[in-house]
């Protein structure tokens, strides 16, 4: 595993995050089921995946099981949800994810949450709260659902992270992997067709899906503190209702514009805080480190 320092691995996490960015917009731009959309864009996860790897064959341990199973439910319910709610909603909930990474790492490591994770723990259910109450009345509470289940499911991928000689590329590509049983349901989609528009937004669907894991696993290599991977991160969920916004029209309502703004603050600045700590020696609060 590389061990390199300065601004390549935060660059590569920034980028990352830009590429799965365009997910809201073209899941709701392609008329196919989400389940048609899933395995079609890992198909191109795949392919990415084995050739970056010189190696079609997955591996298999504890780590790798856990993680992809992380990637491919997680896969599964954002892209629900953002069938279901607004794109603001469905991908905020997911980066409700620290919480959850937070209270396992208490009780599956003793890593007890000080009065900076509490804090930002609460804040951010609080943004969670007022995205809830912002899809009152739009139909969308079943995809919030979706999206907050995703924040458990994609803890998962940090948590498998810890595991000794598990790779976050052998489990992202096994996870890609798995997600291709999907294409099995594309005889059964009828919205499914092969016309020139919806083919192209599914190509863009997969080629931001690889290039996002080729670039958040090169990051991740580095020697980049986990902390502030998560906070470049954060360019994912402002970015992602932006497009939907933009090119769609869509507003997600002042309620869940606040719940949104609620949860990218509290969780940029628990990182900001943090890398602070740590800089200066201080021993702080305990870290769930990925």
């Amino acid at each position: 595993m590389q061990n390199r320092k300065g601004p390549g691995g935060a660059l590569l996490i920034m980028l990352a995050s830009v590429a799965w960015s365009f997910s809201g917009l073209l899941s709701k731009w392609v008329p196919w089921s989400a389940f048609s959309i899933i395995g079609a864009r890992s198909l191109m996860a795949v392919l990415a995946f084995g050739l970056s790897r010189k190696t079609f064959k997955p591996t298999f341990s504890r780590g790798t099981w856990l993680g992809a199973l992380g990637v491919m439910s997680t896969s599964v319910l954002f892209i629900l949800a953002n069938k279901l709610t607004t794109a603001a909603n469905a991908i905020v909930l997911q980066y409700a994810m620290p919480v959850v990474v937070i209270f396992g790492s208490w009780i599956f490591w003793g890593q007890k949450p000080g009065l900076t994770d509490v804090t930002a723990s609460l804040a951010a259910l609080g943004g969670i709260f007022l995205c809830f109450m912002g899809g009152f009345g739009r139909g969308s509470l079943a995809g919030d659902a979706l999206a907050l289940l995703s924040a458990f499911t994609y803890a998962l991928v940090f948590f498998a992270a810890r595991l000794p000689g598990t790779d976050p590329a052998d489990y992202t590509y096994l996870g890609s992997l798995l997600s291709l049983l999907f294409l099995l349901y594309v005889p059964f989609d009828s919205a499914f067709s092969l016309s020139p528009l919806p083919l192209l937004g599914a190509l863009a669907m997969g080629v931001c899906l690889s290039a996002g894991y080729l670039l958040f696993t090169a990051g991740m290599r580095t020697a980049l503190h986990p902390v502030t991977a998560s906070i470049m991160a954060n360019v994912e969920p402002v970015l992602n209702p932006l497009w939907v916004f933009l090119f769609l029209g869509e507003d997600p309502g002042a309620l869940s514009l606040m719940g949104a703004a609620l949860v990218i603050l509290s969780v940029t600045v628990y990182g900001v805080v943090k890398n602070k700590a740590r800089t200066m020696g201080q021993p702080g609060d305990p870290v769930p480190v990925p």
